[in-house]
């Protein structure tokens, strides 16, 4: 039990001094990293969409010109060219 309790003690005291530490070595301040951390994600995810739509359209039109029929996969409901 008492080795349990030396344990538990230096994790405490470990995890205070990591916070400590990190709090003044962050080269920002939470809300500034935050911030960037969400334009990264929101610019990641508009790069996917466009890398997606590229993959749409070139599958598409190798998927056309194998079957020789150039209005293939045409879409008539609006969702997709």
């Amino acid at each position: 039990m008492q080795g349990l309790l030396k344990f538990l003690d230096g994790g405490a005291a470990g995890t205070a001094g990591g916070l400590v530490m990190g709090s003044l070595l962050a080269p920002q301040r939470g809300e500034d990293f935050q911030s960037a951390a969400r334009q990264r994600v929101a610019d990641a995810k508009r790069a996917g969409d466009e890398a997606e739509r590229e993959t749409e359209a070139v599958l598409r039109e190798r998927f056309r010109q194998t079957v020789k029929d150039p209005t293939a996969l045409a879409s008539t409901n609006g969702m997709h060219p």
